[in-house]
């Protein structure tokens, strides 16, 4: 007798090949057969009419922000997801240090992110990850080394050029995390502290990660109009440090710009060694209020950015630093327009949720700018958004490309009263929307690019696949209903056609439900040096 057989499936594998009619047995939380099973099982799930896939893979998900706070990941497994990849864009609750601990704390609470209980003994990235290992998980996760943080740790938010001594330091954070079985470093080059680092800071910490064969994933410093000149950076910088390369929700902020992914999409395919990037199937961003202040402001201490931003007299000069900004900053304001930014978070300010700052504006009967001020101070910088900048057209072909694969890039937590609702309905909108209403890509294509093709570039060994001796990660769905019903006003409404979901072979959503069970583990990457 085996634990759970799934019987009458239409199977796909994760190869990208057709689905083909059978069962699937699972013991001891590995799949052990894969065909037509007539073994007894202690469970039996009877899949007559839908799909079976390999559990579905969030590259690029923060999780690791919450996971203390929402170990469960919910909304992660009712859109399929069994393993997802995080610290990511440069920020994550690892390495600290003592010395600049009160940095990293500030900042942290500024963005609206937990801070862990255990994070000042978080010193070393493994540290992390050994808690985490010790944490019940209802997903799989596995991590990135955030540039961000790990600069954070040695320099705090300075803006100047590390020293040999500050880069040897933050070479050795990276290397002690590779160690411990991370899958490389991402950057947040648009936010602070990552927008100090400049290229030679990057490659030699990539040299670092290329040594372990890891990876450089990286939220580029400019999505607008230098989106080719980021790019093309991002892939010199893993070149000369021999890594691979991926870039983190690729788009094409501001209108001027719509159409450059193709450009973009043409030097990842020409780099010559291993390169990929991933896409959050929405034509909206989301992050907070802080990206949208310059550089220079972005540098200072939080006491005094509140201090710079009360003061009437900058007031001018902040707004042709937004308005009109240099090439070292992408301005979500500029790109986006006061119609452009949805808030979504405002603790201070309730009256502002749900609405653009030019709604909010008309509301308060003040300027947008005044408006916008207003957000910012009265919250202390903790303001989430959406941002609305991008075009459909580019959305639909990054999400065709072979080498895109998927990612949430979604911050959640139950008890949250607006996300972006790429959240909660990012699969299930690929599979719904994206493959059967606009057939933008065949169906066992998209699921190829959410198992066996983040597994393999990650090196998730035992994920991505429905074969004997692979891990019992599944997901059960109805092709022809399954679908998103989140948007930007209503992000929180459940998804449907998600009917089981199973993690180490353990049964954590039936009929769309979670029921409980955390059968998710820390993975480690083994790359050899």
């Amino acid at each position: 007798m085996v634990d759970t057989v799934i019987k009458n499936a239409q199977i796909l594998d994760g190869t990208g090949g057709e689905a083909f009619a059978g069962d699937i047995a699972i013991h001891q939380g590995k799949i052990v057969a894969v065909g037509r099973v007539a073994e007894t099982a202690a469970q039996l799930i009877n899949a007559e009419g839908l799909h079976a896939a390999p559990g579905l893979i969030d590259v690029h998900g923060h999780s690791d922000m919450f996971a203390f706070a929402d170990p469960d990941r919910a909304s992660k497994l009712c859109q399929g997801v069994t393993t997802e990849i995080c610290g990511q864009c440069g920020l994550g609750p690892a390495p600290t240090s003592e010395a600049f601990y009160p940095h990293y704390e500030n900042y942290f609470k500024s963005q609206g992110a937990p801070i862990y209980p255990q994070s000042r003994s978080f010193t070393s990235f493994g540290a992390y990850l050994d808690f985490m290992e010790g944490l019940p998980l209802g997903i799989n996760m596995a991590y990135f080394i955030p540039h961000g943080t790990v600069r954070m740790a040695v320099m705090g938010l300075s803006p100047q050029k590390a020293d040999a001594g500050q880069l040897e330091q933050m070479r050795q954070l990276v290397r002690e995390g590779m160690e411990k079985g991370a899958l490389g470093l991402s950057s947040g080059l648009m936010y602070a502290p990552g927008m100090f680092a400049d290229q030679d800071e990057l490659a030699a910490l990539c040299e670092v990660v290329g040594q372990y064969g890891g990876i450089y994933t990286s939220h580029i410093r400019n999505q607008g109009s230098l989106l080719e000149q980021c790019v093309a950076d991002t892939i010199e910088a893993a070149r000369r440090g021999g890594a691979r390369v991926n870039i983190s929700h690729h788009k094409a902020s501001g209108k001027g710009n719509w159409g450059k992914v193709k450009n973009t999409i043409r030097m990842i395919h020409e780099a010559g060694f291993p390169a990929m990037h991933d896409v959050y199937p929405y034509a909206a961003s989301s992050t907070m209020i802080r990206s949208t202040l310059p550089p220079k402001v972005q540098k200072m201490e939080q006491a005094d950015i509140m201090a710079y931003l009360s003061n009437t007299n900058n007031h001018a000069e902040l707004k042709q630093d937004i308005f009109h900004p240099d090439d070292s900053f992408e301005s979500p304001l500029e790109d986006c327009g006061y119609d452009g930014i949805l808030i979504i978070e405002a603790a201070k300010t309730k009256d502002a949720v749900g609405k653009t700052i030019s709604q909010y504006a008309e509301a308060l009967g003040t300027d947008p700018f005044d408006a916008f001020i207003k957000l910012v101070v009265e919250n202390n910088l903790g303001v989430g958004y959406i941002g609305f900048s991008m075009s459909e057209d580019d959305v639909d072909t990054l999400v065709a490309d072979p080498l895109c694969m998927f990612g949430t890039d979604g911050l959640y937590i139950p008890g949250m009263e607006m996300t972006h609702p790429r959240a909660i309905g990012t699969f299930p909108r690929i599979l719904g929307h994206y493959v059967r209403e606009k057939g933008v890509l065949p169906l066992a294509e998209a699921i190829r690019k959410m198992t066996s093709l983040p597994a393999r570039f990650y090196g998730l060994a035992g994920k991505g696949l429905l074969k004997v001796g692979m891990d019992a990660d599944v997901v059960v769905f109805n092709a022809a209903t399954v679908a998103d019903h989140a948007d930007y006003r209503q992000p929180l409404l459940p998804n449907e056609g998600v009917h089981t979901v199973l993690v180490n072979g353990q049964r954590q959503v039936a009929a769309d439900k979670p029921c409980g069970g955390r059968a998710g583990k820390l993975l480690r990457a083994s790359f050899q040096s």
